[in-house]
């Protein structure tokens, strides 16, 4: 069926309070952690407290035999190979957790310890492959990735200035307030329920019915509220399949969340980036060419840690680039918004701000002169996408965010402030796709016929505030109040849905939604309109009300359902990206968006101290469905961007192998006193139809942060975080210049 969105809009676009506000604020809401079921069992594992090893020796005999202890579930055995600090070795079930710890300390356990590397810089050096195998090698460095544009060799050759510098983004941990775990519960008939912390509900239910071979209706996974994912929890992890195995085991509910240490050291991280850039200009700040050689890790993975075809990222450069993959001892990572987006950022955009200060140009004025052109085939064939619109979009959004900001009065040549503490004002782009996603995404409303509405989905609100928008959508189509729709929310028997990663989640459930209450107020009008005495096509919803166009009579809305007698009025509606391609459903969901933002720092040249002060935020999203929260996300992501950028950054023993901050003390976040006043502003585009917005706020924080610090002082702090002592050292490789 066509799908389009109302062209009057009551609520769309509107400011609408979060819905799960009060629940959360007075803690009602129920998470994960709150979930204690009639003889609830508590769980713990054993990790490696090695790098690289082999488990020489395994005995939990004495665990078995220690008080409260009812089951124990091996997940390695002698003679397997351990390839990092902290890799699960074994679980137990206890009935309390201090039992279980002690328990846990009680397994008799030796180990071979071997080799290991847990720094990029030393692999580059020598390669010891002290990592798992791949392709039947134990390379730490992976072959590079390369590839050279047509035009770079003649843009190289035809740049009058060239700029050349080192920079990087070290590994972040992921830091989710409500840690990574589930409670598992097995029924009589064999069916197992599962209350977990996760971002994708149906995925976890349907990858524990695969672990342990189960039909797929005989497993139900549970999320009503959750605090947090950012990319960390797409399924139940081991710990929620040891979990699930215990639980079987002792015949008891098993609760098994990660303690702190645990979460930091063992739920994920964020890759490292480093490189050599060089750009070649013409003289007014043409950029003719850009070169990188980077290299990072992602853990014991081989994945990518920056998105190789995006750079450089955003601009259209000419390019050779060479991106190297180290392996190295230390925890795998996993999607942390806008995955290996920030780290490309980092290797494109200090380089410009450097390349401006050799022109003596305004960097503002060097990106307007390199922004991607609107591509003309895109205009004609898709003239909404973001290939059609990206110069106009970044020309405006930079517009935008140099008038919030005051650019033009408040920038400088960089370092040219008098005094000790100085002030610096950065940029920096960024972009996204953000489309639906292409696996089904369903909501069923129901309306009943004392006029309450259930808008009820399995999809999950990570906090993001997807309730609010399902709801606000539902109530936008009945014409009633986002407070008058009952939600169910987050049960994976509800219908299909999709992890909320990519930012998928509200352009795969907004038209969901938009389409099952409009299948369901047109099902109440074919059902109440005999009884009203109407025809069902002259029906309307107005506020409140259902309105005849053609008599001209209305019905308070509770009267007109009270026609329905003992029927319900029901429709299910689904989304996937392949819907959003169809022509008839052009704009309702679309790809593709971009953002801008500007940093103001001050910097204390004595004690190398730096402090964010403000933070302009320009936002594309498509069509804004709830502008309350929607800015929400944008400052989240900026929160998160300032915390990569001033405070976070992983820190591994080199002897070890073993992280030496792995808690809320040494791994450092950024508190109330540290943020920044930030100023979002939303470039509302109702014509792209819906866009993800959760990804890219968080991208180029970091990156207009550090050219703010540049700016300021005038000499380049090449890594992130921009702490202290890299600052002071910054300062006197200058030569002291203060």
């Amino acid at each position: 069926m066509a799908t389009s969105w109302p062209k009057k809009r009551r609520l769309i676009g509107s400011k609408v309070q979060r819905l799960d506000g009060p629940a959360k604020a007075t803690g009602k809401a129920k998470y994960s952690y709150d979930i204690n079921r009639p003889g609830m069992l508590h769980a713990v594992l054993l990790r490696s407290p090695h790098a690289h090893a082999k488990i020489k020796s395994l005995d939990s005999s004495d665990a078995e035999k220690m008080p409260g202890v009812k089951a124990i579930y091996s997940i390695k055995k002698v003679g397997d190979e351990l390839f990092w600090a902290g890799e699960e070795i074994l679980g137990l079930a206890a009935d309390t957790e201090e039992h279980a710890l002690d328990a846990v300390r009680a397994v008799k356990i030796e180990y071979e310890v071997l080799p290991h590397l847990v720094k990029e810089e030393d692999a580059l050096k020598n390669d010891p492959q002290t990592v798992s195998p791949a392709g039947g090698k134990r390379n730490n460095v992976l072959a590079a990735m390369e590839e050279t544009s047509n035009g770079f060799e003649k843009g190289m050759a035809d740049a009058i200035v060239t700029v050349e510098g080192n920079y990087g983004v070290p590994t972040i941990c992921h830091q989710c307030l409500e840690a990574h775990g589930l409670v598992a519960e097995w029924g009589e008939d064999g069916g197992l329920t599962v209350w977990a912390s996760t971002q994708a509900v149906t995925a976890t239910a349907g990858l524990l019915a695969r672990r342990f071979n189960l039909p797929a209706n005989k497993v139900k996974c549970i999320t009503h509220y959750m605090g947090g994912g950012f990319g960390s929890k797409f399924g139940p992890d081991i710990q929620g399949e040891v979990a699930a195995e215990l639980a079987r085991q002792a015949k008891a509910p098993v609760k098994l969340m990660l303690d702190r240490a645990s979460e930091i050291t063992a739920a994920g991280c964020r890759p490292s980036a480093y490189g050599r850039v060089k750009v070649g200009a013409t003289k007014d700040g043409k950029v003719t060419a850009y070169e990188v050689d980077c290299y990072g890790t992602a853990g014991i993975q081989g994945s990518p840690t920056v998105t190789f075809n995006a750079l450089p990222y955003v601009y259209p450069f000419e390019y050779k680039r060479k991106h190297t993959r180290i392996r190295t001892n230390a925890q795998p990572q996993r999607a942390m918004r806008a995955p290996n987006h920030p780290q490309s950022c980092t290797l494109t955009e200090f380089v410009l701000d450097d390349l401006a200060a050799k022109l003596d140009m305004d960097p503002m004025q060097l990106r307007l002169k390199n922004l991607p052109p609107n591509d003309p085939l895109a205009v004609q064939s898709a003239p909404h996408s973001l290939a059609a619109l990206r110069h106009t979009i970044y020309t405006r959004e930079i517009e935008i965010a140099a008038a919030l900001s005051k650019w033009k009065e408040k920038w400088h040549p960089p370092g040219k402030t008098p005094g000790v503490v100085k002030q610096g004002i950065g940029m920096a782009l960024h972009t996204w796709g953000g489309q639906a996603q292409g696996s089904r995404n369903e909501c069923t409303v129901t309306i009943s016929a004392d006029g309450s509405v259930t808008a009820r989905t399995s999809t999950q609100d990570l906090g993001t505030g997807q309730r609010t928008v399902t709801a606000l959508i539902t109530a936008e189509i009945l014409g009633l109040e986002p407070e008058q729709i009952t939600l169910q929310f987050g049960e994976s028997d509800y219908g299909a849905s999709t992890g909320s990663g990519g930012s998928t989640t509200v352009p795969s459930q907004a038209p969901a939604t938009l389409r099952a209450a409009t299948a369901a107020r047109d099902d109440l009008f074919a059902k109440i309109a005999p009884k009203l005495g109407a025809k069902a096509e002259d029906l309307a919803v107005e506020r409140g009300r259902v309105v005849d166009r053609g008599s001209g009579k209305s019905w308070d809305w509770k009267k007109a359902c009270a026609a329905l007698g003992d029927e319900q009025a029901k429709a299910t509606g689904f989304w996937t990206y392949a819907e959003s391609t169809k022509p008839e459903n052009k704009d309702v969901s679309n790809s593709g968006v971009g953002g801008v933002q500007i940093a103001e720092v001050l910097v204390d040249t004595e004690t190398g101290v730096v402090r964010c002060t403000q933070i302009v935020a320009v936002q594309d999203c498509g069509m804004v469905v709830n502008r309350l929260t929607c800015e929400s996300q944008v400052a989240g992501g900026v929160i998160m961007g300032l915390n990569y950028a001033l405070f976070e950054e992983r820190i591994l023993d080199r002897t070890t192998g073993r992280q030496v901050n792995p808690d809320m003390e040494f791994y450092k976040l950024g508190g109330i006193e540290d943020m920044p006043k930030i100023l979002v502003h939303l470039y509302d585009m109702p014509e792209r139809g819906v866009i993800g917005v959760g990804e890219p706020p968080v991208i180029s924080t970091h990156a207009a942060i550090g050219n703010a610090i540049f700016n300021a002082i005038g000499v380049r702090v090449p890594y992130t975080p921009f702490t202290p002592d890299r600052v002071l050292a910054a300062l006197a490789a200058k030569g002291g210049d203060k």
